[in-house]
Protein backbone atom coordinates (compact mmCIF):
# COMPACT_ATOMS: atom_id res chain seq x y z
CA UNK A 1 0.00 0.00 0.00
CA UNK A 2 1.11 3.56 -0.67
CA UNK A 3 1.60 6.01 2.21
CA UNK A 4 -1.66 7.74 1.25
CA UNK A 5 -3.54 4.43 1.25
CA UNK A 6 -2.17 3.72 4.72
CA UNK A 7 -3.35 7.17 5.84
CA UNK A 8 -6.87 6.52 4.53
CA UNK A 9 -6.87 3.03 6.06
CA UNK A 10 -6.02 4.57 9.43
CA UNK A 11 -9.00 6.91 9.04
CA UNK A 12 -11.29 4.01 8.23
CA UNK A 13 -9.99 1.95 11.13
CA UNK A 14 -9.68 4.75 13.68
CA UNK A 15 -11.94 6.91 15.83
CA UNK A 16 -13.78 9.94 14.44
CA UNK A 17 -11.52 12.40 16.24
CA UNK A 18 -8.24 10.79 15.19
CA UNK A 19 -7.33 13.59 12.76
CA UNK A 20 -7.03 17.32 13.41
CA UNK A 21 -8.24 18.92 10.19
CA UNK A 22 -8.01 22.52 11.36
CA UNK A 23 -4.95 23.18 9.20
CA UNK A 24 -5.98 21.15 6.15
CA UNK A 25 -5.51 21.77 3.22
CA UNK A 26 -2.59 24.09 2.61
CA UNK A 27 -3.70 27.11 0.62
CA UNK A 28 -2.33 30.51 -0.33
CA UNK A 29 -3.90 33.63 -1.79
CA UNK A 30 -4.58 33.14 -5.48
CA UNK A 31 -2.14 35.03 -7.66
CA UNK A 32 -2.04 35.51 -11.42
CA UNK A 33 0.53 33.62 -13.43
CA UNK A 34 1.34 32.96 -17.06
CA UNK A 35 -1.32 30.93 -18.88
CA UNK A 36 1.05 28.07 -19.70
CA UNK A 37 2.18 27.78 -16.07
CA UNK A 38 -1.40 27.90 -14.80
CA UNK A 39 -2.45 25.23 -17.29
CA UNK A 40 0.48 22.99 -16.36
CA UNK A 41 -0.33 23.44 -12.69
CA UNK A 42 -4.00 22.51 -13.19
CA UNK A 43 -3.08 19.43 -15.23
CA UNK A 44 -0.63 18.33 -12.52
CA UNK A 45 -3.25 18.85 -9.80
CA UNK A 46 -5.82 16.90 -11.79
CA UNK A 47 -3.42 14.02 -12.47
CA UNK A 48 -2.40 13.66 -8.84
CA UNK A 49 -6.03 13.97 -7.73
CA UNK A 50 -6.99 11.06 -9.98
CA UNK A 51 -4.23 8.90 -8.52
CA UNK A 52 -5.16 9.77 -4.93
CA UNK A 53 -8.88 9.18 -5.52
CA UNK A 54 -8.06 5.75 -6.93
CA UNK A 55 -5.88 4.95 -3.93
CA UNK A 56 -8.51 6.14 -1.44
CA UNK A 57 -11.28 4.22 -3.18
CA UNK A 58 -9.21 1.04 -3.00
CA UNK A 59 -9.22 1.38 0.79
CA UNK A 60 -12.72 2.75 1.46
CA UNK A 61 -15.09 -0.01 2.55
CA UNK A 62 -17.72 -0.08 -0.18
CA UNK A 63 -18.60 1.21 -3.63
CA UNK A 64 -21.34 3.41 -2.19
CA UNK A 65 -18.71 5.20 -0.12
CA UNK A 66 -16.23 6.01 -2.87
CA UNK A 67 -14.88 9.41 -3.79
CA UNK A 68 -15.89 10.84 -7.15
CA UNK A 69 -13.74 12.99 -9.39
CA UNK A 70 -15.54 14.96 -12.08
CA UNK A 71 -13.96 17.14 -14.74
CA UNK A 72 -15.51 20.47 -15.67
CA UNK A 73 -14.48 22.28 -18.84
CA UNK A 74 -15.69 25.78 -19.52
CA UNK A 75 -14.59 28.30 -22.18
CA UNK A 76 -12.31 30.21 -19.80
CA UNK A 77 -11.73 27.66 -17.06
CA UNK A 78 -10.46 24.15 -16.33
CA UNK A 79 -11.78 22.54 -13.17
CA UNK A 80 -12.40 19.31 -11.35
CA UNK A 81 -14.57 18.42 -8.38
CA UNK A 82 -13.98 15.96 -5.62
CA UNK A 83 -17.22 14.68 -4.11
CA UNK A 84 -17.73 12.45 -1.11
CA UNK A 85 -20.98 11.72 0.74
CA UNK A 86 -22.58 15.09 -0.05
CA UNK A 87 -19.41 17.16 0.52
CA UNK A 88 -17.37 18.67 -2.32
CA UNK A 89 -14.24 20.60 -3.18
CA UNK A 90 -13.60 22.28 -6.52
CA UNK A 91 -10.11 23.01 -7.87
CA UNK A 92 -9.96 25.30 -10.89
CA UNK A 93 -7.85 27.53 -13.07
CA UNK A 94 -9.58 30.50 -14.67
CA UNK A 95 -8.11 32.32 -17.65
CA UNK A 96 -8.62 36.08 -18.06
CA UNK A 97 -6.63 38.97 -19.50
CA UNK A 98 -3.81 36.68 -20.61
CA UNK A 99 -3.27 35.32 -17.08
CA UNK A 100 -4.25 32.17 -15.17
CA UNK A 101 -5.81 32.26 -11.70
CA UNK A 102 -5.96 29.17 -9.49
CA UNK A 103 -8.85 28.68 -7.09
CA UNK A 104 -10.02 26.22 -4.47
CA UNK A 105 -13.54 26.30 -3.06
CA UNK A 106 -15.37 23.72 -1.05
CA UNK A 107 -17.82 22.92 1.67
CA UNK A 108 -15.03 22.62 4.19
CA UNK A 109 -12.36 24.95 2.79
CA UNK A 110 -12.20 28.18 4.77
CA UNK A 111 -13.29 31.06 2.52
CA UNK A 112 -11.01 34.01 3.06
CA UNK A 113 -10.86 35.55 -0.39
CA UNK A 114 -9.61 33.90 -3.57
CA UNK A 115 -7.34 31.00 -2.60
CA UNK A 116 -5.52 28.23 -4.40
CA UNK A 117 -3.84 25.04 -3.28
CA UNK A 118 -0.11 25.45 -2.70
CA UNK A 119 0.46 22.57 -5.11
CA UNK A 120 0.03 18.86 -5.55
CA UNK A 121 1.38 18.22 -2.03
CA UNK A 122 -1.82 19.76 -0.64
CA UNK A 123 -4.13 17.28 -2.37
CA UNK A 124 -3.79 14.43 0.15
CA UNK A 125 -4.78 16.82 2.94
CA UNK A 126 -7.72 18.11 0.89
CA UNK A 127 -9.01 14.58 0.37
CA UNK A 128 -8.51 13.67 4.03
CA UNK A 129 -10.43 16.79 5.05
CA UNK A 130 -13.27 15.81 2.71
CA UNK A 131 -13.37 12.28 4.11
CA UNK A 132 -13.29 13.37 7.74
CA UNK A 133 -15.88 16.14 7.48
CA UNK A 134 -18.25 13.91 5.49
CA UNK A 135 -17.93 11.14 8.06
CA UNK A 136 -15.75 8.40 6.65
CA UNK A 137 -17.24 4.98 7.51
CA UNK A 138 -15.27 2.89 9.95
CA UNK A 139 -14.50 -0.80 9.80
CA UNK A 140 -15.46 -2.66 12.93
CA UNK A 141 -12.48 -3.32 15.14
CA UNK A 142 -11.95 -6.45 17.17
CA UNK A 143 -10.05 -6.52 20.46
Amino acid sequence: MTPFMVRVAELVGGPDDAVDISELPMVRPSRPERVNRGTDRQVALRSVAEQLVSEANAVLPGPDDHLALTDEIHPDELAFRLDYRGRAARVSTRFADGRAYGRIVGDDVPATGEQELIGTDALPDLIVRLLVTAGVPHHPTHD
